[in-house]
């Protein structure tokens, strides 16, 4: 007998309504038969993961597949997350989840990490930024984590990112920083002098906030470099509803 399908889109949520708002705004728009939920890690109230478990149960759902809502399977939070849901006993990084011991089978897909739909946004995301790409070099900040075993993933996901889009555009060359650790200054002023170029700078954040609006600006002052960058994340871009449409598909 087949299962009840439903699916539990997992973000990291933010006290910032416009954040919330964009990724309401995207779930919103799948199209789908199944009963689908958002659960966020935290900072909103009433929309927690374990009441995103809760609700599908609610509706009769006997298998939930989860998709994180996710930059890069890098993220800390992951971990955290699979604990929580039972799919791993023990997690390499310290949490405050507890589990939530579903009573559906729960089923894990992947972040967004270098998929095409994801390369091809940030590549619509360059060509308004880049406007000699013989005469720049490409600069993409991601979150990064401060645990070895996790950095690894996100040095991996990002060098594969440079590569490609260096490769489409034309840049001289391309690199990329962290917040975590905190590289952003440092590598970005050390390709600009290594390079004498212009940098075309590119955050890889799911939805504006802090670390696009502030951080971000605040370590490229200080780097005291010559550079573009427009602050603009993946959302509210149509190709992430295009990703996220496609998972959906996937496992229907």
């Amino acid at each position: 007998m087949t299962k009840q399908k439903g699916i539990l889109v997992i973000a990291h949520g933010s006290r910032n309504n416009k954040w919330v708002r964009l990724i309401e705004e995207s779930v919103a728009k799948v199209d789908t038969s199944l009963p689908i939920e958002i659960g966020y890690l935290e900072l909103v109230e009433g929309k927690s993961i374990p009441e995103g478990v809760k609700q599908l149960e609610a509706a009769g759902v006997e298998e939930i597949y989860v998709i994180p809502y996710f930059v890069c399977s890098g993220s800390t939070h992951l971990e955290e997350i699979k604990y929580a849901l039972g799919l791993i006993k023990e997690p390499k990084v310290d949490t405050h989840l507890e589990l939530i011991k579903p009573k559906a089978t729960i089923l894990w897909g992947d972040p967004m990490d270098d998929h095409p739909l994801i390369m091809e946004l940030l590549a619509d995301r360059l060509s308004t930024l880049s406007k000699d790409a013989s005469k720049e070099s490409l600069f993409l900040v991601g979150h990064g984590s401060d645990q070895q075993d996790f950095q690894s993933i996100w040095q991996v996901t990002l060098e594969r990112m440079c590569s490609q889009l260096k490769e489409t555009f034309g840049f001289t060359h391309a690199s990329y920083g962290t917040i975590l650790p905190d590289t952003v200054t440092q590598s970005a002023k050390k390709l600009s002098e290594n390079t004498d170029s212009h940098l075309v700078v590119v955050p890889l954040f799911l939805s504006e906030g802090f670390y696009t609006s502030t951080k971000i600006p605040e370590k490229l002052r200080e780097a005291d470099i010559h550079y573009s960058y427009d602050g603009k994340t993946y959302l509210p871009h149509p190709l992430i509803n295009e990703w996220l449409q496609l998972k959906v598909k996937q496992y229907e």
